[in-house]
């Protein structure tokens, strides 16, 4: 029985050593999930199907303020970007989330700001989408009596962006 605990232990360690020593050529390299060739991002105003026309600066600053950063990636112009954010502004919901009947109307304690888009990374050298959702919503929540609407929607908007980027490094 000693020899044959003796064999099974070497096997075990050269089973363990080949486990590491391939685990150790597997690296994270070109920002998160994306592909290595790609350094540079251009992230393109979203076209916007809503009523709500500040929705395209917002979006468009936070993104450029949150995706390079998460991704590792470096901002660039369109022309010379290795990847493209674009998208489009499908949906703007804003609505009662708690509220109370009152003979005079409605009593509202929480509203809530649903931001519904489509977006897509493109790669610009293969010219092809490498990340891509036509239904991607996100929620921001806001306490009507203390906070102003456009705390609901930067909540939102920073959740889409929160979802972008981890969509993005899902493609692993």
């Amino acid at each position: 029985m000693p020899v044959l605990r003796a064999k099974s232990s070497r096997w075990l360690l050269l089973a363990s050593v080949s486990t590491a020593a391939a685990c150790s050529v597997y690296s994270f390299t070109g920002g998160g999930g994306l592909p290595s060739h790609i350094d540079t991002i251009a992230i393109l105003p979203f076209d916007n199907q809503t009523t709500q026309v500040t929705l395209i600066q917002e979006i468009s600053q936070t993104l450029t303020d949150v995706v390079p950063s998460r991704l590792g990636l470096n901002f660039a112009d369109e022309v010379s970007a290795d990847a493209i954010l674009r998208g489009s502004i499908r949906r703007y919901q804003n609505t009662a989330t708690n509220y109370q009947e009152d003979p005079t109307g409605p009593i509202i304690f929480q509203r809530r700001v649903t931001i519904t888009i489509s977006a897509e990374i493109y790669d610009t050298k293969l010219e092809r989408a490498i990340w891509q959702s036509g239904s991607l919503s996100a929620v921001g929540e806001y306490l009507p009596d203390t906070q102003p609407e456009v705390e609901g929607r930067q909540l939102a908007i920073d959740n889409l962006a929160i979802a972008i980027v981890d969509g993005a490094q899902s493609q692993w």
